[in-house]
């Protein structure tokens, strides 16, 4: 049985200030949450139906500090989703420090200011498709740890290190080091001629600004995807994901 304060605890998850303060996340669904047990992630409480219980193995149900059982009217309590998950689980958040070591010899991606939660989830799968294992968003990037953020991602996240960082103090970095920086602008050359690599970021900007100017400086290349039709209102730019999906697959297609 779920206590007072435990459904408190969790409801107050939903916000990315109580995330912070209590360094937990609630993820939510039968797929999620196994893989998640399944992948020895730390996770605080485990709460399932009787129902979910039973079809669960044992040994995974003890991947979990806390196991409590309740029925389907508690569950909706502290759920969001529209039909009932059968399991949601509270995991730990880990530690992301930023290492310019790790970037420096990977193909990576940097968001700046993205603000839907289901682009940024959708980003992580196509990183996790790509075999990109790091994105570095900037601090104004919407929190990876929003539930419709780790919904979307569809359980990728646990493939992709997320870092928040100051791109604007990080770029300069990789930029002394060599490391190149591939920014999407709409006046970029078109990504199928440019010389493909293995090593570098990837680097988008907000849905309806884009890249601002400060990080478009630092860019050593300008990149953008070329439209097959003439530009008109409702097709003047892709959706960002979209973006992101179509250049990971053009570097992949030569490294």
């Amino acid at each position: 049985m779920l206590s007072s304060s435990k459904i408190k605890l969790i409801n107050s998850l939903r916000l990315k200030k109580y995330r912070e303060r209590n360094g937990l996340y609630i993820i939510e669904g039968d797929k999620l949450v196994r893989e998640f047990l399944r992948s020895k992630r730390k996770i605080n409480s485990l709460v399932v139906t009787s129902a979910w219980k039973d079809k669960t193995d044992e040994k995974l149900l003890h991947e979990a500090d806390e196991l409590i059982i309740v029925d389907e009217r508690e569950l909706k309590k502290i759920s969001q989703l529209k039909t009932s998950p059968g399991a949601l689980a509270v995991v730990e958040i880990e530690n992301q420090p930023r290492d310019i070591k790790s970037i420096a010899g990977n193909l990576t991606i940097g968001l700046e200011d993205i603000q839907d939660p289901g682009n940024l989830g959708t980003i992580i799968r196509i990183a996790a498709w790509f075999g990109i294992d790091t994105i570095v968003c900037s601090e104004n990037t919407v929190d990876v740890y929003n539930p419709k953020v780790l919904q979307a991602s569809m359980g990728a996240i646990l493939h992709v290190k997320v870092i928040y960082t100051d791109l604007a103090a990080l770029l300069p970095e990789m930029i002394e080091d060599k490391i190149p920086v591939f920014a999407t602008t709409l006046d970029g050359v078109p990504v199928q001629s440019i010389k493909k690599t293995d090593t570098g970021m990837l680097l988008f900007g907000n849905e309806s600004r884009g890249l601002s100017k400060e990080l478009i400086a630092y860019a050593t290349h300008r990149i953008m995807i070329p439209s097959h039709r003439k530009i008109s209102p409702g097709i003047e730019s892709l959706n960002v994901a979209a973006s992101a999906a179509v250049i990971c697959n053009e570097f992949r297609k030569e490294t």
